[in-house]
């Protein structure tokens, strides 16, 4: 291993989906990391795939992003100079809006910081158009099939357009125009499924560049073809793990970090490995380690993968920064996606069972999701009343102070990685009940001393423990000074000298690894 670079001498690149108002916990966690090597003096760069329309003003304005991390977007970055000029040659791509005329009706409202615009003609919904409130300016426009399927999904920046969605019936696959100045498609991809395995081709050039992550990749290649020394993280199971194998810098050194588990249903350690992670396991081309966040991961990973370059890297635990917040003992709180992995279904369940034992109980649900209408609609069936016992607040910036406000958090899934909303919550004296699942939840609770592990899926044993905690004062206290340990035991200072040395090791690293590992 040669002497690791200066850090003024490396580049250092991280991916992020977008930058919205609801940053999710894997996107915080990049951000953590990107801050971090921004002020140890890295050239830091965060990529986003993803539409971000207000150049990182809101995620800076709440000190989410550094100063001095620069923002690479691929629909306003992407584009070279070629194709600008082709670009310019060409006439504004007409967007498909309906006129007012015979059988035209619209309906606003507010939704957020927006104004939603719904068209119909002749009664028949055809577009959803999405407005800033303050400009007027349009930031998506969604057009309809006339069965009342979305057929695409035209995205905007600033007022103009930047990508659009075609969508296929039933979902799953969808073919990607990025535009760039709102005049030609650059580039075209299927962007089906999570790895960017679809065609890709530069339109402009009519030129093939194999599939969506090579055309990132191919991206990045140009864009640091200067570095001196590179370093690139991918994080999760995703296209970006895939462009990171697929660029072919000379002086590259890669990173992939695993934020969920390796595993494919019933999510047990004997279960196979996950579709979208095979690949990734058996092919490390740029990959000189490999993050896992919990110890117990790392060791089913090695069993099944004794060559892995795997190393164990945590999150860290928030110092508190929360003020005037009032603890509802009465509040259950959950934050997270409303997805089938977080199995929210469960959790209603057990809390019929909670209401039935402590009627003056209600639970406090805090994020978006596809299943969102579906567990209204059971919590409904179920006998709980919406805004009453059980209260969707939508997503939230501010899940410090949700969990603040609370006497007890609760998990209940299918599996995990290491969720940033563990120690995020008992950072601030809440405790949490959980499913035992792999793999996150036992790295971080210990049983009775600051929270409560139960078998996954014992909707009963879930209830039991919540109730506990709602009755038990004297339990609650000492399971909230418990859990506040958390920031000693999941310390920044620890969190910030074990992912410097890690990039120092990989940045002074003579060459990079480009291997194939057969499945043992």
């Amino acid at each position: 291993m040669n002497q690791a670079p200066r850090p003024g001498d490396t580049d250092v690149v991280l991916f992020v989906r977008s930058l919205g108002h609801r940053i999710a916990g894997g996107t915080r966690a990049v951000l953590a990391r990107a801050n971090l090597y921004a002020s140890l003096g890295y050239r830091t760069s965060l990529v986003v795939t993803g539409l971000l329309d207000d150049d990182g003003a809101w995620a800076r304005s709440q000190d989410l992003l550094h100063p001095d991390v620069r923002l690479l977007v691929l629909w306003r970055d992407g584009p070279d100079a070629v194709d600008r000029a082709r670009a310019s040659e060409t006439a504004p791509i007409t967007v498909p809006r309906i006129p007012d005329g015979p059988g035209v009706r619209r309906r606003r409202r507010t939704v957020d910081d927006a104004v939603q615009v719904r068209t119909f003609v002749d009664d028949a919904l055809r577009t959803i158009e999405l407005l800033d409130r303050d400009t007027e300016t349009t930031r998506q426009l969604v057009v309809m099939r006339e069965d009342g399927s979305r057929a695409a999904q035209w995205m905007f920046a600033h007022g103009t357009l930047v990508a659009v969605d075609h969508l296929v019936p039933g979902g799953g696959t969808r073919r990607r125009e990025f535009v760039v100045d709102g005049r030609a498609v650059w580039l075209e991809a299927e962007v089906a499924g999570h790895v960017g395995e679809g065609d890709a081709r530069l339109r402009l050039r009519e030129e093939p560049v194999g599939d969506y992550a090579g055309a990132i990749a191919r991206w990045l290649d140009t864009t640091f073809a200067s570095a001196e020394h590179l370093v690139v993280f991918a994080d999760g199971e995703n296209v970006w793990q895939r462009s990171l194998r697929l660029m072919r810098h000379p002086r590259l050194r890669g990173v992939s970090v695993l934020h969920n588990s390796h595993l494919a249903a019933p999510y047990t350690a004997a279960a196979p490995t996950h579709s979208g992670w095979k690949g990734f396991f058996s092919d490390t081309t740029n990959v000189d380690v490999m993050v896992c966040l919990t110890q117990r991961q790392h060791s089913d990973l090695l069993a099944r993968y004794p060559g892995l370059p795997l190393r164990v890297l945590r999150h860290a635990a928030p110092r508190p920064k929360v003020r005037g917040v009032r603890r509802d003992p009465d509040s259950v709180v959950f934050i997270g996606r409303l997805a089938p992995q977080k199995q929210l279904d469960h959790l209603l369940r057990a809390f019929v069972l909670v209401r039935e034992r402590v009627p003056r109980a209600h639970l406090d649900v805090y994020g978006t999701g596809k299943d969102e209408a579906a567990l209204k609609e059971l919590a409904a069936e179920l006998g709980l009343e919406l805004g009453v016992d059980v209260r969707f607040h939508g997503g939230t910036a501010q899940a410090l102070h949700a969990f603040a406000g609370s006497r007890v958090a609760a998990m209940s899934s299918l599996h995990e990685g290491l969720p940033l909303t563990l120690t995020e919550a008992m950072s601030v004296g809440t405790p949490f009940v959980a499913y035992d699942c792999n793999y996150g939840p036992a790295e971080v609770i210990r049983d009775g001393e600051n929270g409560f592990l139960v078998p996954r899926d014992d909707v009963e044993a879930l209830a039991d423990r919540l109730v506990q905690v709602l009755v038990d004062d004297k339990l609650a206290r000492r399971l909230s000074r418990g859990a506040r340990r958390v920031v000693t035991s999941f310390s920044a200072r620890r969190y910030k000298e074990s992912w410097r040395d890690l990039l120092a090791e990989v940045a002074g690293r003579e060459s990079s690894s480009s291997q194939t590992i057969a499945r043992s």
